[in-house]
């Protein structure tokens, strides 16, 4: 048991040199960007499945803008979305972006993300009632 707690301990010490530490500039960039799995179209709804494939690009201040081409219960629609990070040092975070399907407002969805490989990479997870997907950002470029 000692020994346990000695290594969990021992291993705590080390994160910060495994670790990164993040801000918006870690993010800035293009990214293209996958999701998938279900959403329901409304409250209450059953779930239909869900994917999109697109591009999203990050400034200094955080804020993402972006489109794609998604599938919502087989229905192929243009998705826009725009929304500002907030992003903690331990490089998780949170955005909930304005979205819109076929340019007309589709309320907002909000996603708890992780930055991975010094921003290379984001994965997020929406968070709202109804929605069970999941997104992955892989940078294209990261721009100065």
């Amino acid at each position: 048991m000692r020994l346990a707690i000695a290594t969990i301990f021992m291993t705590l010490a080390l994160v910060p040199a495994w670790g990164q530490a993040c801000s918006n500039v870690t993010t800035k960039g293009v990214y293209g960007f996958v999701c998938s799995g279900f959403i329901s179209p409304a409250p209450g709804a059953a779930q239909v499945p869900f994917s999109a494939l697109g591009t999203v690009s990050a400034n200094y201040a955080g804020v993402f803008t972006g489109g794609a081409k998604a599938s919502v219960g087989g229905a192929i629609v243009d998705w826009s979305v725009v929304g500002t990070q907030n992003l903690n040092n331990d490089c998780t975070g949170t955005i909930t972006y304005a979205q819109k399907f076929n340019g007309q407002p589709a309320g907002s969805i909000n996603i708890n993300f992780q930055v991975l490989d010094s921003g290379r990479e984001i994965r997020g997870m929406p968070v709202d009632q109804g929605t069970t997907i999941i997104c992955n950002l892989r940078v294209m470029t990261h721009q100065d």
